[in-house]
């Protein structure tokens, strides 16, 4: 009996009469993969590892050893060897079946009209459609695959359509351009190539229905904006349609055009840590919850998906009224995650929504032990991408140094929790499980730039000026960078360091680093702002602390008060004071908050907030403080202090 193996569409095998014949799944996802290797064997450890890579690999040879039980019982049954099953190996043999795969290489390399007639009698142009993969083994060698398959489609369906003569029938590039777009729908290239395609044609109706249809996919649901290159074809499109050249048009008519919607901005997505009120289940919760926040800023460098700053996501964990905060934010996607305990092991459920409509996407339990944490942080990044960001940016969401060292992991995350308090004992404690991290991995980035902050809130919280501290922040920075130049912790607290050192123009450059690696992270907008407002630039700060608050937008205190300063340095007093009076504790802006009061002509108040200052800081004297304060150029300076000294300072 002949066997084929079709990878195209669904992964299935057939028999000689097309007939489907039932074999165990993974079994044929390893000759896929066997296949598409520089050698079609692999020992099993490799072939495990790629079939369940997010395990341990006992585990994975474990599960390997099941999968190649139940192959070898139904390849007896067949009396065929579709896989070689050695001791130590596993193979494909060639010789037992074919496969729609060889028909990519065997295609007319002379003609590319020929090579598209035959890469047609695929079917379909999807590999591996509906196959799910698990690992990040497996899912970069699927999306390696399909980019490969769809590279191939595309040169030929190109060098086809060049070779075209004016006269020739377009029939086939006109069939391989819709097979190519009905895979590849998010494709900005392929959608292009359809339009032109279906604009070279004297009946455009159908390509006018066609295109409609795919734009609303295409434009309609993912709330990006549509490359203009695209908009222009579609309208090349239907003028032709009219048979009409725009530029000549003399008497107007009716005109069917394509108007872009009012762009949107990539979708929002916030992980909502879970909400556990019992006292016993307190270190479990601020575990995950740093678990969730350390995801969070990693996920920020993704460039077509916002992500909701940690601080707002626990806001709304925390609210009765979710759905209505969710849609006061304009928030697309949530990870609702919750905790639970069996009596000997923390689980944290998590389940991505679409907010729209209450959809779960995928719903998983991870543990929470210490050696698990690592895994955990990957496969929650990963799932998240797959099932959000893959159809606007496919990113495969994986760092080898998470992977290193558990334990140093957890001390890392227990350095995050204590850094939520901002008193000095506390910043030590954060300090000291840093450095407990950095002893198991020493190039471990995070903590390396965990450790510069310590020393940074360090240098704040006791307003000494301690120009070591500065120097401490600098240098565990510098590591920072140099163990994991993709992180933007590494640069924001570089660029702390410069500023407190009255060096703003290299403040400037690390921030605009940081920025640029993460682009939706609230806290580095909200520091970068800072730095800007200090070096004499005002106006950019205020609309940089204004982006921070968009995308983190139930704010701390920090981000009120940096707009405060941003809106006093540039006359808005009224702003100012609104800000300052949406903080939740006002009373660290006060001095501020007094100097806002006075230019405004609001004596009675600067006057009752000079004597609270005063109360707190008995011994503050305007000139000392701006001498320590980095600020730029002397008009800002002069304006600060004109403004305290009226309050009454």
């Amino acid at each position: 009996m002949d066997f084929r193996l079709l990878t195209f569409g669904d992964l299935r095998l057939v028999d000689g009469t097309g007939a489907t014949v039932p074999f165990p799944e993974k079994g044929l996802l390893s000759l896929c993969f066997l296949l598409t290797s520089p050698s079609p064997q692999k020992t099993r450890a490799e072939l495990a590892e790629f079939l369940w890579g997010d395990i341990p690999l006992d585990k994975g040879l474990a599960n390997l050893r099941q999968t190649l039980s139940r192959v070898k019982n139904r390849q007896d049954e067949l009396g065929i060897g579709l896989l070689l099953i050695e001791q130590a190996t596993v193979s494909a043999n060639l010789q037992a079946f074919t496969t729609d795969l060889a028909l990519l290489d065997a295609v007319s390399q002379t003609n590319p009209h020929t090579a598209l007639e035959e890469l047609l009698q695929l079917g379909r142009w999807d590999f591996l459609a509906r196959t799910e993969v698990i690992g990040g083994t497996a899912r970069m060698w699927l999306r390696t695959q399909r980019d490969r398959i769809k590279t191939k489609m595309l040169t030929t369906l190109r060098d086809a359509i060049a070779a075209m003569g004016k006269d020739a029938d377009a029939t086939i590039v006109k069939e391989a351009a819709l097979r190519l777009f009905e895979a590849h729908p998010e494709d900005e290239t392929v959608y292009q190539i359809l339009g032109e395609t279906y604009a070279g044609e004297p009946q455009l109706e159908s390509a006018r229905h066609i295109f409609e249809s795919r734009r609303k996919y295409r434009w309609g649901e993912l709330p990006v904006d549509p490359d203009p290159q695209t908009l222009s074809v579609a309208r090349r499109m239907f003028e032709r349609q009219r048979s009409v050249v725009p530029q000549l048009r003399e008497v107007p008519g009716p005109r069917l055009e394509i108007v872009p919607p009012v762009p949107r901005g990539p979708p929002k997505l916030a992980l909502l840590p879970p909400v556990n009120t019992a006292s016993n289940h307190q270190p479990a919760v601020f575990l995950s919850a740093a678990l969730l926040e350390d995801i969070t800023v990693g996920l920020c460098v993704l460039k077509t998906v916002t992500m909701v700053a940690h601080y707002t996501a626990e806001k709304i964990a925390l609210n009765l009224d979710r759905s209505a905060m969710l849609e006061k934010y304009g928030i697309n996607y949530v990870l609702d995650t919750r905790l639970s305990f069996d009596g000997s092991v923390y689980w944290l459920f998590a389940q991505l929504v679409y907010a729209g409509n209450d959809e779960v996407l995928w719903a998983e339990r991870f543990s929470m032990e210490a050696q698990d944490l690592p895994r955990q942080h990957r496969e929650i990044g990963q799932r998240v991408v797959a099932s959000v960001a893959s159809f606007v940016e496919r990113n495969e969401f994986s760092r080898d140094y998470f992977e290193r060292s558990p334990e140093a992991y957890r001390q890392y995350l227990l350095g995050q929790r204590h850094l939520k308090h901002l008193n000095l004992p506390d910043i030590r404690r954060a300090r000291k499980a840093f450095q407990t991290a950095l002893k198991e991995n020493p190039y471990f980035s995070p903590a390396l730039s965990g450790a510069a902050r310590t020393y940074h809130l360090e240098w704040l919280v006791t307003a000494r000026g301690d120009l070591q501290l500065l120097k401490q922040v600098e240098t565990q920075a510098g590591k920072a960078i140099a163990a994991g130049q993709d992180l933007a912790a590494g640069y924001r607290e570089f660029g702390a360091a410069k500023l407190y050192q009255s060096d703003f123009d290299e403040s400037l450059k690390a921030f605009e680093i940081a920025e640029n690696i993460s682009p939706h992270h609230a806290d580095v907008i909200a520091d970068y702002a800072n730095t800007l407002i200090h070096a004499s630039q005002p106006y950019e700060g205020l609309a940089k602390i204004e982006h921070a608050i968009k995308l983190n937008p139930l704010s701390p205190d920090i981000y009120y008060w940096t707009a405060a300063g941003a809106s006093y340095h540039i006359e808005q007093y009224e702003d100012a004071a609104n800000y300052i009076g949406r903080m939740a504790d006002p009373a660290p802006a006060a001095r501020l908050a007094a100097a806002v009061a006075a230019m405004a002509g609001d004596m009675r108040k600067a006057k009752a907030l000079v004597r609270k200052v005063k109360e707190t800081y008995p011994d503050f004297e305007v000139d000392t403080w701006l001498s320590i304060v980095p600020i730029r150029e002397q008009w800002q300076k002069d304006h600060y202090r004109t403004g305290l000294r009226r309050a009454g300072f």
